[in-house]
This record gives structure tokens, C-alpha cells and sequence, in this order.
């Protein structure tokens, strides 16, 4: 996927000296580097209104100092249409990932499926994401700052808006990811909102992802993502279901 930006050095260079993404990189490794950790909520929409879905979510995510968020514990439910919503939770730690949800048949006594390495599952350096700061080096050239007074978790944030297109973008459970490089299919742009608090740490993040079509008979698709972060450094605790209750995936 051949990343389309425009922006040359000198951009990315006003965008470092004007706050915007670029700072939130220094100001999440920081967090990265305390084993810190962060709450938040996210809506995701997919689709034309005729046959949209919705996923909400929230949960909470560990950092640690090289590999950024470390383990998650994440609910969800998801409704297409008129249907019931399906509920969810994934936890994550490390490589190491455990599902429920209301798909999942599992034998009598387990309540939770064990997967190791299972892409889908786990956290990714190119994941559509505030907390991802390869995310965010992507698009601190061309962020642009948007006067406002808007309150996040409590405090005053500054936003920066920008839209970024990409060679490829994909989904797995665990998020929106991009590539770089044209894959299979045609890429895509990523049009986004970010706010952020005077620690310069996120405090809401919004984003339109559309999917270029890949065939004559393709329509382009679109995702919208809402994400509210909040209580930054609030002590939380995840912890692998009891052995018992697990039973290893197939």
C-alpha cells in the first residue's frame, strides 16, 4: 500500500512545533514508559443506513514501555438493523487473548475461549488509533489546528483535524487498521478529529475510514469511529479468566 501524503518535512516539522499529533507521541510513550493505563468508550458504524451495524464498546487498556497498550479488557455489542445486539468481551494480555461472546457455542462449564497469537484478537502498531503513535506520526503533517472550547475527561482540549489516504485499509476485531502499501485491493482515506487535553494525551478521537471500491461492481464502504478517553493513570487491574472456565480454541 503506497501511502498517498502530500505533506512534505517542512509540514511535519510546523506540526511537532504547533502541538497537534506529534506531541501526543512524546506524551504516550511517557505514559508507555510508566506502565500506565487509560478508560474508554468507542461507537463504531459501518455501512449505508439500509444495512448499517453498530458496535459499542468500553473497556480499559495496560501499557507497557515497548509495545504500547499490553492488555485490554474490552466489551462490546454489536446490532445490525431491527436484530438484537450481540454481546462480547474480549481479554487481552500480551499474546495471550480470551473471548466470549453470543456466537461462541462452548462445552458445559467453560465460559471462555483461549487463543495465542491470533492476529484478529491483538493490539497492532497500525491500527487506527489515538493511542497508536505510528497512527499519529501519520498524520501529524497534516494536522491542522480548529479553534474550540470543548471539555474531555474534565479538562480543556485542542483539537486538530486532517485527512490522510493509505495504500490498503482492513478490519480484524480488535480494530480499523491501514497499510502503507497497495495490497490486494484499493486503498482508502482516513478522514479524523482529535482532541487533546494540556498533557497533550488524547481525550476524544473521531474518524470517517472509507474503503475505496475494488471492483466495477463494488461501492465504497464507510466506517465512523467516536472514542472518548478518560481517567488517565486510574489504577486498573486485568487478569486471565480462572483456568477452569477456559477452554483452548480451535
Amino acid at each position: 500500500m503506497a501511502l498517498l501524503l502530500t505533506s512534505p518535512l517542512t509540514g511535519a516539522a510546523r506540526a511537532q512545533t504547533s502541538g497537534s499529533p506529534a506531541q501526543a507521541i512524546s506524551a504516550l510513550k511517557g505514559e508507555f514508559a510508566k506502565r500506565s493505563s487509560v478508560l474508554f468508550s468507542r461507537n463504531t458504524r459501518r455501512g449505508s443506513p439500509s444495512d448499517a451495524s453498530l458496535t459499542v464498546a468500553h473497556g480499559k487498556y495496560r501499557f507497557a514501555a515497548k509495545t504500547g497498550v499490553y492488555a485490554g479488557d474490552v466489551t462490546e455489542a454489536f446490532t445490525v438493523g431491527d436484530l438484537d445486539p450481540v454481546p462480547s468481551r474480549v481479554v487481552n494480555i500480551g499474546r495471550d487473548s480470551y473471548t466470549q461472546s453470543g456466537w461462541e457455542s462452548l462445552p458445559k462449564g467453560k465460559e471462555w475461549n483461549h487463543w495465542r497469537d491470533k492476529d484478529s484478537f491483538l493490539w497492532s502498531q497500525n491500527l487506527v488509533d489515538a493511542l497508536n503513535p505510528k497512527f499519529l506520526q501519520l498524520i501529524s503533517a497534516g494536522a491542522e489546528k480548529v479553534p474550540t472550547k470543548d471539555r474531555y475527561d474534565g479538562v480543556r482540549t485542542s483539537r486538530y483535524d486532517g485527512t490522510v489516504e493509505v495504500g490498503s485499509i482492513g478490519s480484524r476485531q480488535v480494530g480499523i487498521y491501514y497499510s502503507e502499501r497497495k495490497e490486494f485491493w484499493d486503498g482508502g482515506r482516513v478522514k479524523w478529529k482529535l482532541w487533546l487535553g494540556p498533557d497533550n494525551l488524547p481525550r476524544r478521537f473521531q474518524a470517517e475510514i472509507v474503503y475505496e471500491p475494488y471492483g466495477a461492481e463494488q461501492r465504497a464502504d464507510t466506517v465512523r469511529l467516536n472514542v472518548l478517553y478518560k481517567g488517565w493513570g486510574t489504577p486498573v487491574h486485568i487478569t486471565a479468566p480462572p483456568k477452569k472456565l477456559v477452554v483452548e480454541a480451535e
